[in-house]
């Protein structure tokens, strides 16, 4: 993998980020303990959020039952969550050929229904609340097709559709959901690909005149690398 400093946020120019309308309010945040998501839990507390996480090890969200009664469990210990942002994901390399139907079940299920299941909990106790926001964490994958990328292109491009549709639903209901699409990033699940695939750089190779892929603090506002935004509802 390639990497330069200037990657890294301290080569950014611009100030923290700061959210102060979050103070107080409960994130619920997939993904929490790496990547992306560990950096998106990172700011959300250092805005005032209390963050609740959903992950490895405590919750497996392929198992899709586990995940309900994960969200079940929390509901009553905190209360319903004003933000949601579904970040975990999985990954895998294959073509339609390639790919079994166990393999496929599994990519979706991570990528896509369990979202589906988080914002079908969610959204009832936002819109009695009079608002709340939901963040879907997708993949330039979303929008355009990349080679051996048959089940996780699938899965990101509805988890795209769903975000659409969910905006249309619940906008007069002052719930904003939003759905973003970054590009590859070095995380601990890119890392894993790379190394199970020789071909890996030439198949996804960093962005023209970059020379690096991405990194989980560059998908953060403080960068002037900011990933694709598919922006489904007003913003707030």
């Amino acid at each position: 993998m390639s990497t330069s400093p200037s990657a890294d946020c301290s080569a950014c120019h611009f100030p923290p980020p700061s959210f102060p309308g979050l103070s107080g309010r409960l994130a619920w945040v997939t993904g929490h303990r790496g990547g992306i998501g560990s950096e998106v839990a990172r700011l959300l507390e250092a805005s005032g959020c209390q963050v609740a996480g959903l992950d490895l090890p405590d919750v497996d969200l392929a198992d899709l039952g586990a995940l309900e009664s994960r969200a079940a469990q929390l509901a009553r210990e905190h209360g319903a969550p004003q933000v949601l942002v579904n970040c975990a994901g999985t990954t895998l390399l294959g073509s339609i050929p390639d790919t079994s139907l166990a393999d496929l079940q599994r990519v979706m299920a991570v990528n896509f229904t369990a979202p589906f299941l988080l914002m079908k909990s969610v959204l009832p106790d936002m819109v009695r609340a009079g608002g709340g926001a939901i963040v879907n964490v997708a993949s330039d994958q979303a929008l355009i097709g990349k080679p051996l990328s048959a089940a996780y292109g699938a899965s990101k491009g509805a988890l795209a559709q769903l975000t659409r549709s969910a905006a249309i639903d619940f906008g007069r209901h002052n719930v904003r959901v939003n759905c973003i699409a970054p590009g590859s990033t070095d995380t601990a699940m890119l890392r894993e690909v790379m190394e199970s695939s020789r071909s890996f750089e030439s198949l996804f190779p960093p962005p023209s005149g970059v020379g690096w892929h991405g990194r989980p603090k560059s998908r953060s506002p403080r960068c002037s690398s900011r990933p694709q935004r598919l922006r489904s509802s007003p913003a707030p």
